[in-house]
């Protein structure tokens, strides 16, 4: 399993976690090594959903918290222990397959949330010059899910200018006619972020990357939906167990985010 790179380090965000808005927006062909996701089910398909079930790229197994969820794992953690990526839309059509057309709908986006993802995809031509990236064709990196703690965090730093992204997102998705109406139930799946763990190369780790290559290299492959944070390390006592995240100022929005 590959570290996560020093949390000081510029980091790509990604703020559309529902894969049916990836794959509406564009990321459609997104080669994913690895994936987990949480999928809820409609309650009257429940009985019919078996605990652990193969489908034809990954493996559905019942929550063992949630009665109306079930997870889909598929792929490698490594990905340098050979890999057979497969796009997002193919892995989006396995899981409503494998679960018999039982994945509630929400709107017209079925209700399948990203909780992990490690992707591959080629070295952008904007960077490929650069000394960081030569002799690479591929980087792939991983990203975990964090929940949106913003009004937590917004009542205990007392910074009324930390922005929700759940905002800026729901006002994208209409712009880019993604969703066409304010209420669409797709709206109430935008409850975390993804944020990157580390980027990789098949030539070079993070620590040859440095900071100065990860920043050109998610310069170069932005997309609406995404940002890069520069981040601020806090940590919040609250009921007993704490919040601990990071302040990130988003470079290409221009604002404070918490992830």
């Amino acid at each position: 399993m590959i570290k996560p790179y020093p949390s000081n380090w510029h980091r790509r965000l990604d703020f559309m976690p529902p894969m049916g808005l990836q794959v509406a927006a564009g990321a459609a062909n997104l080669e994913l090594y690895y994936c987990w996701t949480h999928v809820t089910i409609e309650e009257p398909s429940v009985p019919r959903v078996p605990r652990e079930a193969a489908t034809e790229f990954g493996t559905i197994k019942v929550n063992p918290m949630f009665r109306n969820v079930v997870d889909y794992e598929m792929g490698s953690l490594n990905p340098r222990d050979g890999i057979s990526p497969v796009p997002q839309k193919e892995i989006l059509t396995d899981i409503v397959n494998g679960l018999g057309g039982a994945v509630r709908i929400m709107g017209n986006i079925p209700d399948v949330v990203i909780r992990s993802r490690g992707a591959v995809e080629q070295i952008p031509k904007d960077v490929e010059g650069l000394p960081a990236f030569q002799g690479a064709e591929n980087l792939f990196y991983f990203q975990n899910a964090y929940a949106n703690f913003i009004h937590k965090v917004r009542r205990s730093l007392g910074i009324r200018s930390i922005e929700n992204p759940y905002r800026f997102m729901k006002a994208d998705l209409l712009r880019y006619h993604i969703l066409t109406s304010t209420n669409d139930p797709v709206l109430k799946k935008l409850r975390s972020t993804l944020k990157t763990e580390y980027v990789v190369t098949d030539a070079a780790g993070w620590s040859e990357l440095g900071d100065a290559g990860i920043l050109a290299l998610e310069r170069a492959r932005m997309k609406w939906w995404t940002d890069i944070g520069q981040p601020t390390t806090f940590q919040i006592p609250m009921d007993h167990t704490g919040i601990e995240g990071q302040i990130y100022r988003l470079l290409r929005r221009d604002c404070l985010v918490v992830v």
